[in-house]
């Protein structure tokens, strides 16, 4: 074989672990930091451990006994444009992916009426506060449906145990009268009239059982 046999050797360069493309190592084996490594660190990880280039010369070799200087120079070359086509396809892939990325966010600029990616991710915060809040309303919701819920099955009971406990019909009704009302004042006022208390005595039981409602406390007796 002589060196007109050289192209073909460039052509056999392939690569064979693109995965390897950003685990950079150096000679023994040790990952170096991408950022970190020089120009000849970075080719000799590119065609020892991405391509096939020693296995192309090893097949040479093994072939004519030895490979010559050009035949080496062509093998560099072959494992040369097969990474920078690799990184070409790469760049091309990130740009084209960075376009439509953009041509998306400038759909969302228009359609929330923002100019700036400062002022998208200010709307994008507040977003983010109201959704928190709406969680906080819906679990505050939940836990007013439990409460209203076990406040009725109590309720019931109570009534039954009036009816079995054979309690008279007057105190019954009553009973049922603090069940119905619907204000934390009008209890107060009904208070005051099922137990002959003075409206400042009620308002001191109503006030030891509230922790959320507000009390008209005018005119006290």
């Amino acid at each position: 074989m002589n060196d007109r046999d050289n192209p073909k050797i460039r052509d056999k360069v392939q690569l064979t672990q693109p995965e390897q493309l950003y685990q950079i190592r150096d000679k023994e084996g040790n990952i170096i930091d991408l950022e970190q490594a020089n120009g000849r660190e970075l080719f000799n990880h590119y065609r020892h451990n991405v391509t096939n280039y020693d296995q192309v010369l090893d097949n040479r070799r093994d072939q004519q006994g030895y490979v010559t200087g050009r035949q080496e120079k062509e093998a560099v070359i072959g494992a040369a444009e097969q990474v920078l086509e690799k990184y070409r396809d790469e760049h091309i892939k990130v740009i084209k992916d960075g376009q439509k990325k953009g041509a998306l966010i400038k759909q969302w600029f228009d359609k929330v009426g923002v100019g700036t990616a400062l002022a998208f991710t200010h709307l994008l915060d507040s977003w983010s506060e109201k959704i928190k809040e709406v969680a906080k309303l819906q679990n505050s919701q939940r836990t007013l449906q439990t409460w209203n819920d076990t406040y009725r099955v109590q309720r019931e009971l109570v009534k039954k145990l009036l009816k079995d406990e054979e309690v008279s019909e007057e105190i019954i009704e009553k009973v049922n009268k603090i069940y119905s009302t619907r204000s934390v004042n009008k209890v107060v006022e009904l208070g005051t009239d099922l137990f002959d208390l003075k409206k400042s005595e009620m308002l001191k039981l109503v006030k030891s059982a509230i922790r959320y409602a507000k009390l008209n406390e005018e005119s006290k007796s």
